[in-house]
């Protein structure tokens, strides 16, 4: 065999080897495009995602923006709350099918009974100038919302009514904000925040701890898979990791200097985390090494994640973008 033979054989299983390693995989395609590329009047950076089976989410973003599918993501319908001055959803979450809430700027938070073909809006005690970022429904009565300015709310009576505390911070003082909260069971639950902020409940969220994070990171999204098992994922391609339930928190390694806004694991080994640049990256090996995926949307931020299973994986972005990434051989 000649030189040039060798070459061209060396090119073809080179080639071959990349498409075998991208079959066994998957990749991400557009399932929704840009704001700009669908031109369809309906327009919002998208925030947060919630699925409640394989088939029913939804996802939320600026200028009241709302969309729900009822076919795993494949069509998506908008269901955005009609205002006078549109508000800017941070995070969404359903207990089934029916009864979810949706939480926003100017201390927002609108809850539906009936899938979201109706929302309406709560009481909120005090906080109307806080925006509010994450929250997380325990059961049918309780439930957890937390934002800017040390924002934690709670409600008891199935989130009719919301109560609790938030800073009073002057022009010029350093804000602290609670970004994200997870609740694993009923009684374990994590929030995170910004300066390396862990705070930790045993107890359903009758009282919180600190936990030590060693990090003056701001922290944007936690994860769990049980009581001591959780990453968190944040500024300049952060991941944390625990596996005693926070009492100590190890960074893993990303070669990422992009902001990560979103983690999500299917198991003790495979996860995913999303973020500024379009960033992806994908570990199967619990976090030791992670590696990142195209997104093809470099020029957007991506939000949220969603992961069910390693064949049902959704990511969500500035600019309306929704991605899923195709199992294996599709």
């Amino acid at each position: 065999m000649n030189s040039k033979s060798i070459f061209v054989m060396i090119i073809i299983l080179s080639v071959t080897g990349w498409l075998t390693n991208l079959s066994a995989w998957g990749a991400w395609t557009v399932v929704r495009d840009d704001d700009f590329a669908r031109n369809d009047s309906i327009e919002g950076d998208l925030q947060a995602a919630y699925f409640v089976d394989a088939h029913h989410g939804w996802a939320v973003g600026f200028k009241g923006l709302i969309l729900h599918t009822a076919d795993g993501g494949e069509t998506w319908v908008n269901q955005a709350i009609e205002m006078e001055v549109p508000i800017d959803f941070w995070s969404v979450f359903f207990l089934n099918e029916k009864v979810g809430v949706v939480v926003g700027t100017g201390g927002s938070i609108f809850m539906t009974k009936d899938g979201g073909n109706l929302w309406e809006r709560k009481n909120v005690e005090g906080i109307n100038r806080t925006r509010l970022i994450d929250m997380w429904l325990i059961d049918e009565q309780s439930g957890f919302v937390v934002g800017t300015d040390n924002t934690l709310l709670k409600t008891t009576d199935g989130g009719e009514n919301w109560t609790g505390d938030s800073d009073r911070v002057r022009l010029g003082e350093t804000r602290n904000h609670l970004e994200s909260i997870y609740f694993v069971s009923t009684t374990h639950g994590w929030i995170v925040g910004s300066f390396g902020t862990i705070k930790h409940t045993v107890d359903g969220g009758s009282t919180w701890e600190n936990q030590t994070s060693n990090v003056g990171n701001n922290l944007m999204a936690v994860h769990f898979i049980n009581e001591d098992t959780g990453w968190i994922a944040g500024q300049e391609g952060l991941i944390l990791h625990t596996q005693d339930g926070g009492a100590t928190w190890n960074q893993q390694e990303t070669d990422s200097y992009d902001n990560l806004h979103d983690v999500g694991f299917i198991d003790n080994q495979t996860g995913w985390a999303v973020g500024d640049y379009g960033a992806i990256l994908h570990t199967t090996d619990g976090g030791l090494t992670w590696t990142p995926e195209k997104s093809g949307v470099s020029s957007s931020s991506l939000r949220a994640l969603h992961a069910a299973d390693k064949d049902s994986c959704w990511a969500f972005g500035e600019w309306g973008w929704i991605l899923r990434r195709l199992p294996p051989g599709e």
